[in-house]
């Protein structure tokens, strides 16, 4: 196995690195209930329970990317955070998460440090094989928003005047019954918020029409026809002003 670098393991929360990482670790366990009965012989049995996961993380004060300050106000405001893991094996880990601690460490002649622990709400998701990332470009298939900046799959910049907008994303090719999860976070800078779901590259949705939340977004669109040239559809049916972060788009 080759060999990676710790160093090249990024954690990302809401799209923004976080801020002079020096540390991350991911904790994933399943508890095991007790099944031990009278014919097990003498040894334990038990059955596969409930999974769990944390993220530990050691980042500086003041850094580029999500500062410290940042992650204490999410523990004050008590705000969900959409978390992705990558590097080293280049296929992401995300899920949604809130912070359960938090520790400020101010040694003497040293960096001050924040670290905390993230526990999962819901699924963690490896982007791998029948999982993979399906978004590429969020508007591979064009767009006619009165400004659409993209910078790799997030959106820095979508507005739209007046009217209804459009962007289309790269070809998805979806099966009747797929479920898709779509992960985001959504700055809404002003007006309405966009909704997503799976468009058929004519007329027609084929798949449920959902409009995203201001913030974290994890949601499921289920695909109702078959289509090799579909496309996942960023919508507005009146003015509006947001941003999107990294746009994670995986079959389940």
């Amino acid at each position: 196995m080759t060999a990676i670098n710790g160093t090249d393991v990024l954690l990302y929360c809401d799209g923004v690195v976080i801020a002079a990482q020096r540390g991350l670790s991911v904790n994933v366990d399943v508890d095991l209930p007790d099944a031990t009965h009278k014919q097990s012989g003498g040894w334990g049995n038990h059955i596969k329970g409930q999974r769990n996961a944390t993220v530990d993380l050691d980042a500086l004060f003041y850094s580029t990317g999500q500062s410290a300050k940042a992650l204490l106000d999410y523990i004050i405001n008590r705000s969900d955070i959409l978390i992705v893991i990558t590097g080293g094996t280049s296929y992401p880990l995300i899920g949604h998460v809130n912070i359960a601690s938090s520790k400020i460490d101010a040694p003497s002649e040293g960096a001050m440090s924040l670290s905390g622990s993230f526990v999962l709400n819901g699924g963690l998701y490896q982007l791998y094989d029948t999982s993979a990332q399906m978004m590429t470009d969020p508007d591979g298939n064009g767009t006619n928003y009165d400004t659409f900046m993209v910078s790799g799959t997030a959106v820095t910049s979508a507005i739209n005047a007046a009217s209804t907008a459009y962007a289309d994303s790269n070809t998805l090719n979806v099966t009747d019954g797929d479920e898709i999860k779509l992960a985001v976070f959504l700055t809404l800078n002003s007006g309405e918020a966009p909704s997503v779901g799976i468009w058929d590259n004519t007329s027609a949705y084929i798949s449920n029409d959902e409009q995203l939340s201001e913030g974290l977004n994890l949601i499921t669109l289920t695909a109702t026809a078959t289509d090799s040239s579909a496309s996942l559809r960023i919508s507005n049916t009146g003015a509006s002003n947001f941003e999107l972060s990294s746009i994670y788009l995986f079959k389940v």
